[in-house]
């Protein structure tokens, strides 16, 4: 397990410099797709592959968030990379390589289980979203009364 998270540490630190990332910066996005990797793993065995994307998915938003407003960065600077060790990569090559070897029923699960696990990222990041955005409404609010 820890060989994994270390090696999707070095895999965001990398990746981050490709993204064009901030020098200064880097070291923090790489610990965050590290941490969002480790949760990953936590949950793999017991919550299953989509709730255990969802979980990691939501840890490496959150802490993007609070990394962009202790650095004063753009939140996308943390997201892109942290998300980087939880894309379906190898879900959409599985898939492309079922449909062109005319295997349809690998192709279609595949598929759907491609989807279920960007559909949960996608989740993570509206749901922590939201609430960043319904806390910074509240503070604005409980400021003017």
């Amino acid at each position: 397990m820890m060989f994994q998270v270390i090696s999707s540490v070095i895999a965001v630190y990398f990746s981050s410099i490709v993204f064009e990332v901030p020098k200064r910066l880097i070291k923090y996005t790489a610990l965050i797709g590290g941490i969002g990797w480790w949760i990953y793993l936590l949950f793999l065995e017991s919550a299953g592959m989509e709730l255990s994307t969802y979980y990691s998915g939501l840890t490496v938003a959150f802490l993007s968030h609070i990394a962009a407003r202790f650095f004063k960065a753009p939140v996308t600077v943390f997201f892109i990379p942290g998300f980087f060790p939880l894309v379906p990569g190898a879900g959409m090559y599985r898939t492309a390589y079922a449909f062109l070897t005319g295997d349809s029923v690998k192709a279609h699960y595949y598929l759907s289980s491609t989807i279920a696990v960007a559909g949960m990222i996608a989740l993570a990041i509206f749901t922590v979203d939201s609430l960043f955005r319904l806390h910074s409404i509240w503070k604005k609010h409980t400021k003017k009364t």
